[in-house]
């Protein structure tokens, strides 16, 4: 608000206002002022606001001490009696100012509509702020709901995880505490054939131990950061030599071919190896089970320096319809992949494109019904450590 007012600034004023002294004398009133409360124009410093109003003194000093103590408007509720006629409540505002270079306390007077419209309005926001308010706490508590059964479920998986996988880690140790013992051949000595099915059945479950291993090292609480897991180098050639293994008594029932490629000096990934190997035995086991009886499996490996790499397995199945790749590609994981009517519950494809995001990969997968289906896990080139005779 302006520090000086003249009479010709009160008169540009819509609203009605008044210039009262310091003792209340009224020596200004602009034409709305004048007009609502039947005065004469201008200033009649001989009328003092407390014969225009029904404030007492002690009432009136009070309300003089509250308009000069600030220079920002007050808001103040005075009773006036026009001339001739009852009195009037209007709600009005009060401050500081100077007239002609003496004290004044400037009084702005709303006319009764005028200020109903706006006290109405007022009282709209405010509901809406009020409303506002109530719909963020609620929100609020909503979402503190929310994050406690969150962190309760986590806690619930977390111990379930460990439960799971301590639990398969008994039978899994006396499988390879077995094979370890009939390494020893105590009770005679194995024909070539059951040694080699031995050894195949101590890498499974070691390799089996590794992954629930790495389940409860996820669960603890205490398990390291990710910058951890990619600390050392994973061997593509040892990746795709032992998962093929794994798989073979699964492709040699279904009298299945696996061919790795012909030239195994192949870069290495920095990626977690553990998680390798679990990509590429989902993607060679769920080729060997759905691959045509008979039939092979091809693993290519594509890369050139400075490109991405990929590993491709190709199977002559029965193939994926488009619907099923697309439910894939959403993430589902609640049904076969396949439409073979073999058992399985299809999660490998769904685990593996999480798992090769998870390393920084990606899983691309192509296939029409009646042409087999090719899974191709991505890999960009910052995970790839190029070899001396890479081309």
């Amino acid at each position: 608000m302006n520090a000086r007012v003249t009479a010709d600034c009160l008169d540009a004023f819509p609203e009605a206002m008044l210039a009262v002294g310091i003792r209340g004398e009224l020596y200004a009133a602009n034409g709305a002022a004048a007009e609502l409360l039947h005065l004469t124009k201008g200033g009649r410093p001989e009328v003092t606001l407390r014969e225009l109003t029904d404030l007492s003194k002690d009432e009136l000093i009070d309300l003089l001490r509250w308009c000069f103590a600030t220079s920002a408007p007050v808001p103040l509720r005075i009773a006036f009696c026009p001339a001739g006629g009852r009195f009037i409540s209007l709600r009005c505002e009060g401050w500081r100012s100077e007239l002609k270079n003496m004290p004044i306390a400037l009084i702005r007077v709303y006319r009764e509509q005028e200020s109903g419209s706006r006290f109405s309005e007022l009282t709209r926001l405010v509901e809406e702020l009020n409303q506002e308010c109530l719909a963020r706490r609620y929100s609020e508590r909503r979402l503190s709901e929310a994050l406690g059964q969150l962190r309760d479920i986590n806690s619930i998986r977390d111990h379930m995880l460990a439960q799971v996988s301590h639990d398969l880690r008994t039978p899994l140790n006396a499988i390879l505490g077995m094979t370890e013992f009939m390494r020893t051949e105590p009770y005679g000595r194995l024909n070539a054939k059951y040694a080699e099915y031995v050894e195949d059945i101590h890498h499974s479950g070691d390799l089996l131990l590794q992954l629930v291993d790495r389940v409860l090292h996820l669960a603890a609480d205490d398990s390291p950061g990710r910058e951890d897991t990619v600390s050392a180098l994973a061997d593509l050639s040892e990746c795709l030599e032992k998962c093929r293994k794994v798989v073979e008594p699964i492709a040699r029932l279904r009298e299945l071919e696996i061919m790795l490629p012909a030239d195994m000096t192949l870069p290495k990934l920095r990626a977690d190896q553990l998680l390798v190997k679990q990509i590429l035995m989902n993607l060679l086991g769920n080729a060997a089970k759905y691959a045509s009886r008979g039939g092979r499996i091809e693993v290519a490996v594509q890369w050139r320096k400075g490109d991405p790499l990929f590993i491709q397995v190709r199977d002559d199945g029965p193939g994926i319809s488009a619907e099923r790749i697309a439910a894939l590609n959403r993430g589902g994981m609640r049904t076969s992949a396949y439409i073979a009517d073999e058992g399985g519950g299809g999660f490998g494809l769904a685990l593996s494109r999480r798992t090769a995001k998870a390393i920084g990969g990606e899983l691309d997968i192509r296939s029409e019904l009646g042409q087999g289906t090719v899974a191709s896990l991505v890999l960009p080139p910052h995970l790839i450590e190029a070899v001396n005779d890479a081309k």
